[in-house]
């Protein structure tokens, strides 16, 4: 058995104090593109879209840059959050976002004093080219291939619909809405290979209390896997639906064994065809992070705790990149995005988890 590589944490180059909700992308060409948000707090004015490099031959991130600041739109300013990367199929980058109005922000009573914060339901969806590092051709994606006027949140890490053909066949972009009548509903754009052409389907992943932030894995038999944070705090469990028509459709969700705080998760399939997958395995807290591996399509996982001290360890992001390596990135006590690189071979080790 190979020696198993154990975690190893580093920090990403930070440029505000507070950062959250990492996404990956990786180029045709090895390059690892890592897009957060940052400011003085989640949802504040000063918030800004930034991204990071990584090199395929390279050992340290690049400094962030501001991809997108406080931008003006049908006589409004409007502030940045997630950003969701794709490649084209000619190796330009197009990034899915959504942005809340100035005019919607409230001033609200926190623990540490009163702050400014945005409405998340008022937000709209957008679409930019990445050029030389900042956004071009800036477009509101509003009511249009089946996208709601409002409410529609990009968190989750695009994925390739067809991994053996690269960007030419296009992407699944997950997302979910937060805006009533359609409260947490779990949502997929099918973007071909130019990165902006949206084609139509039914995806619609609902049950009550919620599913939000859907997460995208393809098994090795072709069906889609996603799973999916519950809609409330308090004794939730991930969720698990999956679609057999590459990704038009998805099942009707059903819960896992797997607890869930009200916070995102992540899942991916490997080389070695095993299911992983990053969360919170908690009821109420965002502590412990943990990832689990399984060789059984998630019916049980071996797992294993890679932040344990109290504080905020969320929002996973799983890779494994053309040369091998599993990362798993993720929001490090909201003060900036944290890299880990670990091996199956020590997950493998872990403890017993019902997955199923």
């Amino acid at each position: 058995m190979p020696h198993a590589l154990g975690p190893k944490k580093r920090l990403l180059p930070s440029i505000r104090p507070r950062a959250h909700s990492v996404n990956l992308l990786e180029y045709a060409d090895g390059r690892l593109l890592a897009t957060w948000f940052t400011g003085s707090s989640e949802g504040m004015e000063d918030q800004v879209a930034v991204a990071s490099v990584l090199h395929g031959q390279g050992n340290e991130w690049s400094a962030p840059v501001v991809i997108l600041r406080l931008f003006d739109h049908e006589g409004e300013q409007w502030v940045p959050e997630q950003t969701c990367p794709v490649e084209t199929d000619s190796g330009s980058t197009v990034m899915y976002t959504w942005a809340s109005p100035l005019s919607s922000f409230r001033l609200i009573d926190k623990p540490d004093g009163r702050m400014w914060i945005r409405s998340i339901p008022e937000s709209r969806p957008f679409r930019f080219r990445l050029v030389n590092g900042v956004a071009a051709d800036l477009e509101c994606l509003s009511g249009r291939n089946g996208l709601p006027e409002k409410g529609a949140v990009f968190q989750g890490q695009a994925m390739l619909r067809e991994p053996g053909v690269g960007p030419t066949g296009g992407w699944l972009i997950p997302y979910h809405t937060e805006r009533e009548p359609f409260m947490f509903h779990g949502r997929v754009l099918v973007v071909l290979g130019d990165g902006v052409t949206i084609t139509s389907n039914e995806v619609d992943i609902y049950e009550s209390p919620g599913c939000l932030e859907p997460a995208l894995a393809r098994l090795p038999d072709g069906r889609w896997l996603c799973y999916l944070r519950f809609g409330q705090r308090g004794d939730g469990f991930v969720w698990r639906a999956e679609s057999s028509d590459s990704g038009r459709t998805f099942s009707l969700p059903s819960p896992t064994n797997l607890r869930n705080p009200h916070s995102a998760v992540d899942i991916a399939v490997g080389r070695s065809e095993r299911l992983l997958v990053a969360y919170n395995d908690s009821h109420s807290l965002r502590t412990p992070l943990t990832v689990g591996i399984s060789e059984d399509q998630g019916t049980t996982f071996r797992a294993r705790d890679f932040e344990t001290i109290a504080g905020e360890f969320s929002y996973p992001k799983l890779h494994q990149s053309a040369d091998g390596v599993w990362r798993l990135f993720f929001t490090n006590q909201r003060e900036c995005i944290a890299e880990v690189r670990f091996d199956e071979e020590w997950l493998l080790a872990g403890r017993l988890v019902t997955g199923l």
